[in-house]
């Protein structure tokens, strides 16, 4: 380990719509508005069956796709050269790694450190909006902590703050994938398995030399706004039951992030692809939470499993609508025929909204 450093439609959907809110999507730096992280939500509790959602816009997905040669058979290593063991590494496994690798702890005041780790709180990366800091400063705070776009990666950690768990860890992967860098693994599970492992800690984080960080930034990685209303990929809402029922993005469905995990670990392999199977691997899939921080919780497996993941933001579906009142036939992928529902403000759900916001990004 290297030193240093319709009739159902709710609430929550009609504040932040008709409000326009101004909570805006994370701005990934000198990037196109398209290429920004997005958050997505569905107005209708959904089962597995719209997950075929429109098949004559499906169908002309897979045409487009072929034409342009970034079908499934072309697309990025993201999706298609990523496996489990490659990925995921084991506490014994990383106790015997050589001193090569890069260990980061993106905990936010972690009380202990794996012993060679160093300190880059994720939150860093995202600022007091729930937005993604601009390429360009993630990274310069990438390099003063000493890694390079060169550097071999290994991730660990949870925000304690947030109720713990693997979310944070696996949004600096995702985010890591997202700036370009090649070699990045996750430890599967936490400090806690660490220990339990019979390994050191240590009190203090150590200190790299500052160096310089060149992104190559890989923005298939992100869904944006046109793709979700267009009703050609496959929607997933990753917050809780509660969250998906109080107001979704039209045609998704709810598997919770919690739904991959067992205890603060991915659940089996089988038992991912048992969960995953009635999706299309032929078809993108868009993965969102309220900041797309806990989506990345479902978009790692996703990705590891071989399907074309991309990671969307509820706030992002807010703020891009362009209309005070919105217009459901906008979304083609709403599976519900009918006429438009304009839509009024409620300050207390706007409220209940930005508390649950700031649950999943502080």
């Amino acid at each position: 380990m290297r030193g240093a450093g319709g009739a159902g439609l709710s609430l929550l959907l009609i504040v932040l719509i008709s409000m326009s809110i101004s909570i805006v999507s994370p701005a990934l730096g000198e990037c196109n508005a398209k290429d920004e992280l997005s958050i997505s939500s569905t107005m209708n509790e959904e089962d597995s069956s719209h997950l075929s959602i429109q098949s004559e816009a499906a169908q002309r997905y897979s045409a487009s796709q072929d034409e342009s040669g970034e079908g499934p058979e072309n697309r990025s290593d993201i999706s298609r050269g990523l496996s489990f063991s490659s990925i995921l590494i084991t506490p014994e496994d990383l106790a015997i790694q050589d001193e090569s690798s890069i260990i980061i702890d993106i905990s936010p005041r972690p009380a202990e450190y794996i012993p060679g780790a160093i300190s880059i709180p994720y939150d860093r990366f995202i600022d007091s909006e729930g937005r993604l800091e601009p390429i360009r400063e993630m990274a310069r705070i990438l390099g003063e902590s000493g890694v390079s776009e060169n550097d071999s990666i290994i991730i660990y950690g949870e925000c304690q703050p947030c109720g713990g768990g693997p979310s944070a860890a696996t949004y600096v992967f995702w985010l890591l994938k997202y700036l370009g860098h090649e070699d990045v693994r996750l430890l599967d599970g936490g400090i806690d398995d660490w220990v339990a492992a019979s390994n050191p800690t240590s009190a203090e984080p150590l200190h790299l030399q500052p160096t310089i960080y060149t992104p190559a930034v890989d923005a298939s990685l992100l869904a944006t706004y046109d793709l979700v209303k267009s009703g050609l990929p496959q929607i997933i809402d990753a917050r809780t039951e509660k969250e998906f029922e109080a107001g979704s993005i039209p045609g998704s469905i709810n598997i919770p992030y919690t739904s991959v995990l067992d205890g603060k670990r991915l659940r089996s392999q089988s038992e991912l692809k048992e969960l995953f199977s009635d999706l299309q691997k032929e078809r993108p899939v868009v993965v969102y939470t309220n900041t797309g921080i806990k989506a990345s919780t479902i978009w790692l497996p996703l990705t590891l499993l071989g399907y074309d993941a991309k990671i969307y933001a509820w706030q992002d579906w807010i703020a891009d609508r362009s209309q005070l009142d919105g217009d459901l036939k906008e979304a083609k992928s709403d599976p519900n025929s009918g006429d438009a529902v304009n839509i009024t403000s409620s300050d207390d759900v706007k409220e209940m909204f930005l508390h649950a916001l700031q649950i999943e990004v502080k």
